[in-house]
């Protein structure tokens, strides 16, 4: 779909209506840290209300968002939210469009990667939010890192929870042994990783242990090209990545296999990392749990860049967004309430692995005693950019690490992945 005004009318304002209705509930009493601001809601609705909420939680982040939905149930007689999760991601990005201006099958709230929006606005799929300053000053945008990865065409249209990103876990008591002046500025490069190989290799124990091992093919090339300075698109409606960025965002991990540097074939990386045959695993802030489990002496760094002086990490931002249908005062009431409540209380999300993009909480003492807050002071956040980024997200999944183990050359993976997300992409528009 071509980039153009929407044929929908405008929706008014979500939370606009706040400011006529009558004063809420206080946020949460016991568990509130470091929020920027109270609310200024003193009652809460006169009746129960019910909410649906649709979220791409499915592991141990649906755990978490469980228990907190819980909690606020259980502080907010007069608010019921069911959470539901969806089974697969692409679930949700294809309901939600099935749904939308059906009141009796749309979500009243849903969360969703920033780098949907595009896609989902284009279906008419969501709506703006105007966030009623007055009422829950905490969801004011300068309250919130990086709040344009939220905003399209002029519009708001998320509230941000947090920045699920890649990150690179790393094993301490080998990288004390074999790399220790990797702790000194606590980034990776490229240069430092290639080197990590060979001393392993001189040591004689480079079939034992390899420098790094991948959990997420897609996420890892992906990241390159964005470290590069590359995107999907400039503009988000134009593909402008190129064969030779592609080429480029791969070819490092292609000469670490050539090198016997990679892990194997069909290799579980986690599973090679809790047993300490890798010195580093590449894989995310959703990590956490999984890697505490392993009892591995760990330390969580921003994934590997080109330069330790521009360290960039491949971010997108889990937002709450307004699903296209109709509310009542006191559905809009009980939503802004759960969003106000969530981001007064996001120290409970953070505690799981995520880096909230909440100001407040994510410079409060309770969030940096955590893993992953060396990332959020070292990297700089870079989303995809493209109305199309499922499609090239797709394209990598389907390739995944095919060029690096031989299976097909790197310039033919090159011009294979822009061929077909060119034909998808013109299929679409």
């Amino acid at each position: 779909m071509k980039k153009g005004k929407m044929s929908w009318k405008p929706i008014v304002s979500f939370f606009m209506a706040l400011a006529l209705a009558a004063a809420l509930a206080g946020c949460s009493g016991g568990g509130q840290t470091s929020a920027p601001a109270q609310s200024t809601a003193e009652s809460a609705p006169s009746k129960v209300v019910e909410l649906t909420f649709w979220s791409l939680f499915t592991g141990d982040d649906g755990v978490t968002m469980n228990q907190i939905v819980q909690k606020f149930n259980d502080e907010h007689p007069n608010i019921r939210v069911t959470h539901i999760a969806m089974e697969a991601m692409s679930d949700l990005y294809v309901k939600l469009p099935m749904v939308a201006g059906n009141d009796a099958q749309a979500p009243e709230i849903a969360v969703v990667w920033n780098t949907f929006i595009p896609y989902l606005v284009a279906k008419n799929s969501i709506q703006p939010i105007d966030i009623a300053a007055d009422n829950y000053p905490v969801l004011a945008d300068e309250n919130f890192v990086n709040p344009e990865m939220v905003r399209y065409n002029g519009e708001r249209y998320g509230v941000m929870l947090d920045f699920p990103s890649v990150t690179l876990w790393g094993n301490k008591d080998l990288i004390e042994k074999y790399c220790p002046e990797i702790l000194e500025d606590e980034v990776v490069t490229w240069e430092e990783v290639f080197s990590l190989g060979d001393t392993l290799k001189e040591q004689g124990v480079i079939d034992q242990i390899k420098p790094v091992a991948c959990d997420w093919a897609m996420n890892d090339i992906e990241q390159n090209l964005l470290a590069a300075g590359k995107n999907y698109s400039q503009d988000g409606v134009n593909l402008s990545m190129t064969e030779q960025d592609v080429a480029d965002a791969i070819r490092n991990w292609k000469e670490l296999n050539d090198k016997g540097y990679f892990m194997p074939e069909g290799a579980d990386a986690f599973g090679m990392f809790s047993q300490g045959q890798c010195v580093f695993c590449s894989g995310g802030t959703w990590s956490l749990n999984t890697v505490k489990e392993y009892g591995v002496n760990y330390i969580e760094l921003p994934p590997i860049q080109y330069s330790a002086d521009n360290v960039v990490t491949n971010a997108v931002a889990h937002s709450f967004v307004l699903p296209q249908r109709s509310y009542t005062d006191e559905q809009r009431n009980a939503v802004g309430t759960f969003i106000d409540w969530f981001e007064q209380n996001a120290i409970l999300w953070a505690q799981a692995g995520s880096i909230v993009a909440n100001k407040a909480v994510q410079g409060s003492d309770e969030f940096q005693v955590l893993p992953q807050a060396l990332v959020s002071r070292k990297a700089t956040f870079v989303s995809p950019n493209y109305i199309y980024v499922s499609i090239c997200e797709d394209t990598l999944n389907n390739y995944a690490w095919q060029p690096v183990y031989g299976h097909i050359s790197v310039d033919d993976y090159a011009k294979a992945v822009i061929s077909k997300i060119t034909s998808q992409v013109e299929a679409q528009q």
